[in-house]
């Protein structure tokens, strides 16, 4: 086997990742973007961490209000999900833009994208500084699914295509087969 060095940008390998929405802010102060550089981190509290750009209008939300949503998606939504991860508030109001329905939480005052198959509601614990980013760890307070599309093994891979980012515009979704591994 022959492996290549790879040069900038190295997560490229990492990828494709879950592309998810994020929802920040509150009333009439709220932004959407995109992230596929979410990850659960514990189930004891349940905790998600979100590597957020400082630069970014959801940084600043998150910051300001403590809180934020995970919002999955499908291949659906992938239109959706470019526009939103390469349009900042700073420019536009992407909400308004796109009319991009957003419902309220019941655990927090930050909505959730109304088309997502699933979504967290999460408090912020804390906010770790690292290179460009903050890693932002978020307490899940409450965490949804779509009753038709979920199944005791998580997604029903037969009815769902969970988007992915590969690079840039590159997308991909999910097999529809389910492979388990033995338990040798």
């Amino acid at each position: 086997m022959t492996y290549i060095e790879v040069d900038n940008p190295f997560y490229r390998v990492l990828h494709p990742r879950p592309a998810y929405l994020i929802v920040s802010g509150r009333d009439d102060d709220v932004n959407i973007m995109a992230a596929s550089w979410v990850m659960p981190i514990s189930e004891e509290p349940w905790t998600v961490g979100l590597a957020l750009d400082r630069e970014t209008y959801t940084y600043n939300l998150v910051k300001k209000y403590g809180e934020f949503t995970v919002n999955v998606v499908t291949d659906e939504d992938v239109n959706l999900v470019y526009y939103v991860g390469h349009v900042s508030k700073y420019e536009v109001d992407k909400i308004r833009e796109k009319n991009i329905p957003l419902s309220p939480s019941k655990h927090i005052k930050t909505p959730h994208y109304s088309n997502a198959i699933g979504y967290a509601e999460c408090k912020v614990i804390k906010m770790i500084p690292v290179g460009e980013v903050d890693l932002v760890i978020g307490e899940v307070l409450s965490i949804y699914a779509r009753k038709d599309l979920f199944t005791r093994y998580g997604w029903d891979l037969k009815k769902t295509k969970v988007l992915m980012q590969n690079i840039g515009r590159g997308f991909t979704t999910n097999s529809s087969r389910l492979i388990f591994a033995s338990k040798d």
